[in-house]
Formats: structure tokens, C-alpha cells, sequence
């Protein structure tokens, strides 16, 4: 239906009818020919009945206001369906891109001829309609919809579809289409909507009936075989893995189209019909692949979970999950490290990968979700759930032989102290602590060894920097606040708490110290708040008998604090003593010891003899008598001061050793005491060793009777998993092996191999 541009005349002229005719593109047609004049006296009544209030017969007229409408709006109908027929005439010889450019130039002149007939006809819609809408008669422009869906748009709906659907084929073969063409095509199948029509009508979007029932359906029943005729083979060959992978590619190219092609609310029934014609249906080895995928085909998972992550209402998605995180599970179980046999020997090792193991897997964890998995929050809320079960199991500290907070403790212990610390690793090498602290529900022996290592730190001065330590503390701070941020509640604020805690720590050993000069003495103390540092333990032997110059120093300390009790701490004294070795055959007679207060005490009684004695004797008990320090710890501090030779042995006691000699002038006992124990352990993982190269070249023999020839990586296979429950087999330790049966004879190479090895009967 198109118009003319013609001025519009007043409707009570007698050029009205042929406006009318020229804006309605044809000529007026009724059932019962009637006059202009008639015609007029109708329009005219009708209008004039605007402001009456009934049904009233107007003077000198043929015809009530009733029979007029009626008239009128019959007449309507039969111009519309005779239009409506000569547009379908001339659509039915179209196809294609042609058919559906006629039928929206149509439809645009269909919607201004409703506007301007909706205009005209007012007086119908307002006093007719609306008092016989009882009688199923319906306004003016849902007659029009009506009428244009039942005789013109219902014949060729089918046709106007498969030319769209054509048009999108040929896209898909990389064809080159006017795509606005079928979005206009479905934005007019959007704006039909009639009435009262059953046929239509659907529970949901209800106003959108012809556009569900002509468009989207067809449209989806397109897309699902378009995709069926391109993975039938795959999935009856049983090709799992590339019916997943083409599978995806198809589903994402089709729903590019379909956000242009569909309006938004039509995308979740398309999916979910996807989702029952080719993945609902085959469930079951889908989850099977998955399982596989998890273990070996990270490619194919990150394809796979691409196109799952569509079924969160389905327990695909469950299942990918649980198998995920079960087997990052079991990784990290796989080689999880256990804590040697040897003692304390090799536990600062330990330690350092303990906690570097768990983190990394944690992190590897995490960034396998951000990659394959887009960061899916319940994908990362279930590993977390399952790294913090794995903490905080029975499994995992029977293996460290420690729980994992204290493990975490010795860690930034560790990082703390070490020389090798600089800026640029020390906060990712704390942050591997923070992912064990986090998911430990002990947080409480975390702070409390923590604590007790930081003022082992400040006391003995074993930090690298000030600023290291504060920095740590920080961080620590803020890895307990996210944590509550996270829902978790804190133990009566037990971050807080320590955060102030340990500041205070740094604060008062920073702080300046009281110095006192006496003669031949000086001395200097910390000021320590013994609320502050509850992790220092008393000293068992406090009231020690010092050297009379010692003795006075601690006086003059109470004195400068006002007479307050003071409890010394007696182990984490240092003290320096010059002790005179007239018989030396050192270059110097004087040396300088570096002393602990147990240590000055003992040797005072051998320095400062008693007229009697030039080369005094003493038994342990006569120690404890004169120096009131329990028997075990003069054992402790004998034996340290013995193995530096600055005391000897007797069969009647301890004495000084006159003859002591060294290349150095000043002597750090304490330093003494580590080389001493770093030999031993050196010896001990020596003797270790022996032992298991031991065991590990009788499993050789033992094999090699076997299969008298095996090569040299299968042997190194076996014997690694016979001792793998005791030890690990390392390579050093195998070819030391090896070399030690080539030297006596049990085995030789082979002469064409020397990678295989052959037994010697």
C-alpha cells in the first residue's frame, strides 16, 4: 500500500473521497454503490457524532450513526483484502533476495497506510468500536494486522523464511550477502502481531508469536542440520575428540550469526537445542573423554570446557570439575616431599621445598583455571576448597612430620636470615608462604612460630635489613585481612594483634641502648617489654654468679631503670673476654673470645685462679656449686668450649688448655659451634649416602641375575621404583653404584652398547 503526495483536503470537502482514494492506492469499492454525496453524509455524521453522547438518528438521514459505521468498516475490509490479493499476486512469481525486498517495501507502506487510516477513521474507532467490541469487531488498525497477516503474510511466510535461510547458507560458504535484509525481515516478523490468534500464541514472549512460530523456529531448525550434516561422520565413526573440537567451532560460528541474525532473547533456545540434539544425548562418553582429557590433553580440555561451560544446569560441568580438581589432587600427592629420615640435617632444605612445592602447585592450579577454564569462579572456589582440605590433612602433616603452618613459619624463617635474599625475590619468595598460611586453618601456630623466630632474629641480629622485616610483616598483615575479607572470621582479631605485636618488636630492639663503663668493663643492654616478647622463653638458670665486673654492670643497669625487676636473658647475652695463654705457640699470647654469659661465667673460673692454683681443676658438680648454673647446661656449654680446645678434658676434670692455639686473634665461640655442627651433619649425610649406595648396588645385582643384559635406563627405572618408598634414587647416586660393580668385576659393558650392561656369572 504506497500514497501520493497530495495536499490534504478538509474532510468535509468534496475532494475528500478522491484524497481518500489516492491515499489508499486504488479505487473506493463498496458492496452497495453509493454516491459522493452519500459518502460525504456519512463522514460527516460520523464526525459530527464525536461530541454526542449515543446512538442518535441525525435529522433528515437515511441512516443511524450505528448502520454508518458499520457501512464503513465493512467496506474497509473488503478494500483491504482486495489490495492485500493483488500484493500476494504479485510476490507469488518472486524468489530470493527479490521476494524479500518486495515484501519489505510493502510492509513499510502496510504500516504508514494504518497510521493514516487509523487517523481518518477515528470517529469508528471511539464511538463504534468501543461500544461493539462485544461483537468480536475490533479497531481499525488491528483489523488492518489482521487482515494482512491472514491474506498476505500467512501464504508467503514459508517462502520469505527459506529465502533467508538460503541468503545465511551462502554466507556460510564465505558468499556475499545484504545481511541488513534478513535483520529487517525479522524486525517486521517482530512487529506483526495480531490479535486473538491461538495459532500464534505461546506461553512466553506472547507478544512475539509470529516472529517465534515464523522465524526463530525455522531458524533453528536450519542451524541444527546445518551442524548435524557436518559432524554426522565424526560421531558415527565414534571420533569423540574431533566431534568435540568441530563441534565447538560450528557452535561458535553459529552464534556469531545468530547475535545478528536473532534477536537476544532467542539465543537461549537455540542453545538449548544445541545442547539436546548433540551433547545431552552423548553425555556419558563425553564424560569419559573429559576424564582422559584432564590428565593428558590440556588442548582439549580448554575445547571441551569451552563448549561445556554452556550446561551449568547439567552435571557435565559438575563432572569436569570434580575430575579437575581431583587430579590436581593427586599431583600434588604424586611427589609431594616427605621429610628426611636424618634428623634436622637436611630440614632447612626441606623446608624451602615443602612450602615451594605446595605454592607452586597451587599457583599452577590457579593459572590452569584463568587459562582453561576463563577464571570460572566455581572451578576456583572448588580448588581452593580442595588445597585447604589438603593442608590442613592428617595425610599431608604425617608426610612433613610438621604441621604446614609451622612449616610456613620456618619458611619466612629461613627467607629472613638467608644472604641470598635480595629485593628483587623477597616478596615472591614470602608470597609462596602467604598460599600455605592462607589455606591453614592453624593460623595460630603460624603467628605464634613466627613470632618466636622474629625475636630469635632481632636478639641474635641475624636479619638481613630492618626494612625486609617491616615489609614482611606488612604483607602478612594484609594476606590475614583478605582472608577475612574473604567470609573467614578471625580469632579475636588475632591478626591485628600480632601485626601491632611484632612492630612493637622491631620498634624496642631498634631502639637506643643504655651503655655502662666500669673498669675493664663495659656494657651495654636491650630493654625488652616482656608482654611483647612472650615468645622468648625465661631462662631456667637465672641467678648465675657472673665475674665481679658483670656483676656491677647489672647493677648499674637496675639502677639507670629505677630499681625495676629486671630478668635477664642470660643465653642471648654476648660478651667479650681477653684471656692470656702465656704457653701458646701462637704469634699472640692474648686472644679474644666471643662469649655468652654461661660461657664467661665457667671460664672466669679457670682465668682468675685462687692463690692455691696456678692450673685450677674442676668437675662438673664443682661448676654448678660456684656458678649456680644447672648441671645440664654446663654440659651443653663444656662440650662446646672443649671441641673449640679452649678447655681440655682430664681424668680429674676440666682445666684451661695453657697450650691453646690459633691463627686468629678473636674467636667467635658461637661460629665455632656452627662449623662443628655443619661437619657433623656433613659426615652424617656422608654416612647416608654410603648406606644407600649400598642398598642400591645390591638391588643392581639382584636385577641383573635377572635379566642378565637390560640397558642402562631401565635399570635406573627399576631400581628407582624398588626404593622409592625409602628413598629417592637420584642419578649420582646410581652411577656410583654402577662404577663401583664395573670396578669389582659383577657387571661390564656391552661391547656393541655401552649403554647396556651385562652380568658376569
Amino acid at each position: 500500500m504506497s500514497s501520493k503526495s497530495i495536499a490534504q483536503p478538509d474532510i468535509n470537502s468534496s475532494e475528500f473521497l478522491e484524497y481518500l482514494e489516492h491515499a489508499l492506492d486504488g479505487p473506493v469499492v463498496l458492496q452497495k454503490p453509493m454516491s459522493p454525496a452519500e459518502y460525504m453524509a456519512i463522514l460527516s455524521a460520523i464526525n459530527a457524532s464525536q461530541q454526542d453522547s449515543g446512538y442518535e438518528i441525525m435529522e433528515n438521514s437515511a441512516f443511524t450513526i450505528v448502520q454508518h459505521s458499520r457501512a464503513l468498516y465493512f467496506w474497509l475490509i473488503n478494500y483491504a483484502v482486495r489490495v492485500f490479493s493483488g500484493i500476494y499476486n504479485e510476490a507469488a512469481v518472486l524468489q530470493g533476495e527479490s521476494l524479500l525486498t518486495y515484501y519489505l517495501k510493502q510492509w513499510k507502506h502496510f504500516q504508514w497506510s494504518c497510521r493514516l487510516l487509523s487517523n481518518l477513521f477515528t470517529s469508528i474507532d471511539k464511538q463504534w468500536i468501543e461500544r461493539e467490541w462485544n461483537t468480536n469487531y475490533m479497531c481499525v488498525a488491528e483489523t488492518l494486522v489482521q487482515l494482512w497477516y491472514r491474506y498476505l503474510f500467512k501464504p508467503i511466510s514459508t517462502r520469505l523464511v527459506s529465502s533467508a535461510m538460503t541468503l545465511i547458507n551462502s554466507e556460510r560458504s564465505s558468499g556475499v550477502i545484504d545481511s541488513m535484509l534478513i535483520v529487517k525481515l525479522y524486525k517486521s516478523f517482530m512487529e506483526l502481531r495480531p490479535l486473538n490468534m491461538p495459532e500464534i500464541h505461546v506461553n512466553y514472549r506472547e507478544y512475539f508469536g509470529v516472529y517465534i512460530r515464523y522465524y526463530e523456529m525455522p531458524y533453528i531448525d536450519a542451524v541444527v542440520r546445518y551442524i548435524d550434516s557436518n559432524i554426522h561422520n565424526l560421531r558415527t565413526a565414534n571420533k569423540l575428540r574431533q566431534y568435540i573440537e568441530k563441534l565447538h567451532t560450528l557452535v561458535l560460528q553459529e552464534e556469531q550469526h545468530a547475535k545478528q541474525y536473532l534477536c537476544p532473547e532467542s539465543l537461549v533456545p537455540l542453545q538449548t537445542h544445541i545442547n539436546n540434539e548433540f551433547l545431552i544425548r552423548y553425555i556419558e562418553p563425553i564424560n569419559n573423554l573429559v576424564t582422559q582429557m584432564v590428565m593428558d590433553d590440556p588442548d582439549g580440555l580448554r575445547i571441551s570446557y569451552a563448549l561445556l561451560q554452556r550446561f551449568e544446569k547439567y552435571s557435565v560441568l559438575q563432572h569436569l570439575q570434580t575430575e579437575f580438581v581431583s587430579n590436581a589432587r593427586d599431583s600434588i600427592l604424586l611427589n609431594c616431599p616427605k621429610c628426611p629420615e636424618d634428623g634436622r640435617a637436611s630440614m632447612s632444605e626441606f623446608t624451602l621445598n615443602a612450602i615451594a612445592y605446595l605454592s607452586d602447585h597451587y599457583e599452577l592450579g590457579k593459572a590452569t583455571i584463568n587459562t582453561l577454564f576463563n577464571g570460572n569462579l566455581i572451578f576456583d572456589k572448588a580448588f581452593e576448597h580442595m588445597f585447604k582440605e589438603l593442608i590442613n590433612s592428617n595425610k599431608v602433616e604425617n608426610w612433613f612430620k610438621v604441621n604446614p603452618a609451622r612449616l610456613a613459619a620456618e619458611y619466612c624463617n629461613l627467607v629472613l636470615k638467608s644472604r641470598t635474599t635480595t629485593e628483587l625475590n623477597f616478596t615472591d619468595m614470602l608470597k609462596k608462604a602467604m598460599n600455605v598460611f592462607k589455606a591453614s586453618s592453624n593460623r595460630t601456630m603460624f603467628y605464634s612460630f613466627y613470632s618466636l623466630h622474629l625475636s630469635r632474629r632481632l636478639i641474635n641480629s641475624t636479619i638481613i635489613t630492618m626494612d625486609f622485616e617491616r615489609t614482611a610483616i606488612s604483607i602478612i598483615y594484609e594476606t590475614a585481612l583478605s582472608i577475612e575479607n574473604e567470609g573467614e572470621v578471625s580469632i579475636a582479631g588475632l591478626a591485628a594483634i600480632n601485626f601491632d605485636k611484632h612492630k612493637q618488636m622491631i620498634s624496642e630492639i631498634s631502639a637506643q641502648q643504655p651503655h655502662v663503663e666500669l673498669e675493664n668493663c663495659q656494657a651495654s643492654a636491650r630493654v625488652l617489654s616482656e608482654e611483647v616478647w612472650d615468645s622468648v622463653k625465661p631462662d631456667a638458670d637465672r641467678n648465675i654468679v657472673l665475674p665481679k665486673q658483670l656483676s656491677k654492670a647489672c647493677d648499674q643497669f637496675s639502677t639507670h631503670f629505677n630499681n625495676r625487676v629486671i630478668k635477664w636473658q642470660w643465653r642471648h647475652t654476648t660478651a667479650t673476654a681477653q684471656v692470656h695463654f702465656p704457653q701458646s705457640k701462637s704469634k699472640y699470647a692474648m686472644f679474644t673470645f666471643v662469649l655468652n654469659a654461661f660461657q664467661v661465667a665457667i671460664l672466669s673460673l679457670f682465668t682468675e685462679p685462687m692463690a692455691a692454683s696456678d692450673d685450677p681443676v674442676y668437675t662438673i658438680q664443682q661448676i654448678n656449686k660456684e656458678t649456680n648454673i644447672s648441671v645440664e647446661r654446663i654440659d651443653a656449654e663444656l662440650n662446646i668450649m672443649t671441641k673449640a680446645k679452649i678447655l681440655i678434658r682430664t681424668q680429674d676434670g676440666i682445666k684451661l688448655n695453657q697450650y691453646y692455639n690459633s691463627k686468629h686473634q678473636r674467636i667467635d665461640i658461637s661460629r665455632i659451634k656452627a662449623i662443628i655442627k655443619r661437619r657433623e651433619e656433613q659426615k652424617l649425610e656422608c654416612e647416608v649416602a654410603e648406606n644407600q649406595i649400598k642398598y642400591v648396588t645390591a638391588d643392581i645385582v639382584h636385577l641383573m641375575k635377572s635379566f642378565k643384559t637390560i640397558s642402562h635406563n631401565e635399570l635406573f627405572e627399576r631400581v628407582g621404583s624398588r626404593r622409592g618408598n625409602y628413598f629417592t634414587v637420584t642419578m649420582p647416586l646410581f652411577k656410583a653404584a654402577i662404577s663401583k660393580l664395573l670396578d669389582k668385576e659383577y657387571i661390564c659393558r656391552n661391547s656393541d652398547d655401552l649403554n647396556v650392561y651385562e652380568y658376569l656369572a
